[in-house]
């Protein structure tokens, strides 16, 4: 039962499970960590009540023999270890370097720093955003050829969600 608890009882050698995915923003108070959480391909294994991944362990009680039907059942109830994969933090870097440039920071850059721990085969991945300086519509104009068009459009002109000083995203 106690090797059933050891997280990475089913991670192979050479390998490290994904502990922890944090998401760290530099230099502005505008975004939160928690909008950019969808953009990651790799998170690791569910928590409960914040500390315990009870589905890990759950499958974790299950042995390496798939021809036992307990086993199967462990591993079908369970959720399988999160194993870290580059190139998934390589798209992952990608994905929130595009969200940055679609919340209008442009010039926003994404780093990683891996902190691997070989003795537990556990690694944690931190995303580091600098985001610099975002971009803002400066002014909003309207060429409408037709004056019919035109004042229909004017008229509802306090309702556009369009504003200067609102940024370009």
């Amino acid at each position: 039962l106690f090797w059933s608890c050891s997280s990475t009882k089913h991670v192979p050698e050479g390998k490290y499970l994904v502990d922890k995915v944090s998401i760290k923003i530099e230099d502005s108070k505008d975004i939160s960590s928690s909008e950019l959480h969808n953009y990651l391909r790799q998170i690791p294994n569910h928590k409960v009540l914040g500390f315990f991944k009870l589905q890990l362990a759950t499958y974790n009680i299950s042995g390496r023999d798939t021809s036992k039907w307990h086993n199967r059942w462990f591993q079908k109830l369970g959720q399988a270890p999160v194993i870290y994969d580059q190139q998934l933090t390589d798209i992952s870097t990608k994905q929130l370097t595009l969200a940055m440039v679609n919340k209008g920071y442009l010039d926003a850059t994404v780093s990683v720093d891996t902190v691997m721990r070989p003795s537990k085969k556990k690694i944690n991945v931190n995303y580091i955003i600098h985001a610099g300086q975002p971009h803002k519509v400066s002014s909003v104009s309207y060429d409408i050829a037709d004056s019919t068009i035109r004042n229909i459009v004017m008229r509802d002109t306090a309702n556009f969600d369009i504003k200067p000083g609102d940024l370009l995203n």
